[in-house]
């Protein structure tokens, strides 16, 4: 069963103004971008920084205002939902960020931290509210011990796991985790990987994985949606992208994976930067197997195969 839609999401952003402060000029973060998350299900956005994932995953939690599209959760749009509608989306659809030291409050204790959402809905008493932080914080492998302590005094990894463990505390059905292992360690984000997998065998929690880790979105996604200007260029079944990617920046992004024996990889060599194009594809520039055609139209995605959809004129 389909949890969360979003359909054609379009969102810009205003770059110039004119003397009276109307916007004159607009850059497109995400252009007509469709999802789907279904139960258990983890997707990955992947993509280079700029490409608008952090803007969709904004939008999907309703921190940002699409200009064209929608939101669903459970068939109900989130714009049109009544106040105890929109209460259970935003008790179920919760959120991990890319910075813990950003997303945690300095002023707050862990335990409070933690428990925040728990406070808000269910109204628990203050020693109800530190129970529950503690079997939140050893559910995230997190000492009992860290509760009484305010976030400047934990590393980078103990701050993400607070944020995870904040993030299950309502019980949510999904959660969107915003690069969570970005600003860790190597080791650490394994860590992190590992822990958000256990949680989804426990809890049967479905995720929306943004990264621009190749690796980390192969070991943890089922389906995988790779972006580009706020396109949609490749979209599939993880176990069919990786291996064998169609779209020549799907190709690219495969080449620059580290491996141990280089001479085993063919290495992708970017062409010259040419004119960016307005109307054409928006990887036409660096494309090597461009044609006529991709500087005048944008390829629509279809579906090659099965589970396999690809927007490219080669296909």
């Amino acid at each position: 069963m389909t949890i969360l839609k979003a359909e054609n999401i379009t969102k810009r952003f205003p770059i110039k103004r004119n003397f009276w402060g109307k916007p004159i000029e607009f850059i497109t973060a995400v252009n007509d971008v469709s999802l789907k998350i279904g139960e258990k299900e983890t997707v990955g956005v992947i993509g280079e920084s700029g490409c608008g994932k952090s803007t969709l995953a904004k939008i999907i939690l309703n921190l940002e205002s699409p200009d064209r599209g929608n939101v669903f959760f459970k068939g109900k749009p989130i714009n049109k939902m009544n106040k105890e509608e929109y209460k259970n989306y935003r008790k179920n659809v919760q959120a991990v960020f890319q910075n813990p030291q950003s997303s945690l409050n300095p002023r707050m204790k862990i335990w409070e931290i933690v428990t925040e959402g728990l406070k808000i809905n269910l109204k628990l008493k203050r020693d109800e509210l530190k129970k529950k932080a503690i079997e939140l914080l050893e559910l995230t492998r997190l000492s009992k011990n860290l509760s009484e302590k305010h976030p400047h005094q934990l590393s980078g990894g103990q701050k993400q796991r607070v944020a995870i463990a904040r993030a299950l505390a309502l019980n949510p059905e999904i959660i969107v985790a915003d690069e969570p292992t970005s600003a860790l360690d190597v080791s650490v984000q394994a860590q992190i990987v590992n822990l958000l997998l256990d949680l989804q065998d426990k809890f049967g929690i479905s995720y929306l994985f943004i990264s621009h880790s190749i690796p980390i979105v192969e070991s943890i996604s089922d389906y995988v949606i790779v972006m580009y200007k706020g396109m949609i260029l490749e979209e599939g079944k993880t176990n069919k992208i990786f291996p064998d990617p169609a779209h020549p920046y799907t190709k690219l992004l495969v080449s620059c994976i580290p491996v141990i024996d280089h001479r085993k990889r063919k290495v992708i060599k970017l062409p010259q930067i040419e004119m960016e194009t307005s109307k054409g594809c928006p990887f036409y520039s660096r494309c090597q197997v461009k044609k006529d055609i991709c500087s005048r139209e944008i390829p629509k995605l279809k579906e090659i195969e099965e589970n396999h959809k690809v927007a490219c004129f080669l296909f």
